[in-house]
């Protein structure tokens, strides 16, 4: 078996880092805390949880090819084209509107094992392929090529950059020491700015 990347292990572990803060979070939140609604967007505080449990599975699927992988299986959510990531998201949102944080999180971590396979066995020259990044008609601007190396780096900053989102819904949490912490120690400035330009 080949050895992961040491570029791809600094992905895997600052993923992992950061889903240990991200589930005892939720865990901690009341019924009521995950129904409020995240000022301006269409989306709860649990939405947003759903999403960060789904969203690593079409991950895995999308970018299996590039590690030579094919054992991912595929989404409920079919990929329409053309394609827009904020239409698939709602869709895989929607789907899970019923489904308990238990159940949403077991969900997620089935996902992320999937996506944390296809990522360790992505060797360093595919890091420099060039991929189209954006497909959101809501940015208002066209994909762009990007380094698949920055692509997975920003997906390695999901979980807490959504945290901020449930915060703005759930302020008083945000004074809470540990979530101070770990937010604090999020290398936000390190997202390749046409990808913090185009992200959902």
């Amino acid at each position: 078996m080949t050895a992961t990347s040491p570029r791809v292990q600094l992905v895997l572990d600052e993923m992992e880092r950061h889903r240990h803060q991200f589930e005892p979070f939720v865990r901690s939140l009341s019924q009521e805390e995950l129904a409020t609604p995240v000022p301006d967007t269409p989306w709860t505080v649990k939405d947003y949880v759903a999403h960060l449990c789904t969203i690593d599975g079409l991950i895995a699927t999308g970018f299996q090819a590039f590690a030579g992988q094919s054992s991912a299986p595929p989404m409920d959510i079919p990929v329409e084209t053309p394609f827009d990531i904020d239409d698939w998201n709602q869709a895989a949102v929607e789907a899970r509107a019923d489904a308990s944080i238990d159940e949403l999180l077991d969900e997620g971590a089935r996902h992320r094992a999937d996506m944390e396979q296809v990522f360790a066995a992505v060797g360093d020259e595919q890091l420099e392929i060039q991929v189209p990044y954006g497909t959101r008609r809501a940015s208002g601007l066209p994909d762009t090529p990007v380094a698949l190396r920055e692509i997975l780096w920003a997906i390695s900053l999901h979980d807490p950059t959504h945290t901020q989102d449930i915060l703005r819904a759930l302020p008083g949490r945000a004074n809470e020491p540990w979530v101070k912490e770990w937010l604090a120690s999020v290398p936000v400035d390190t997202v390749h700015p046409d990808i913090a330009a185009r992200r959902a």
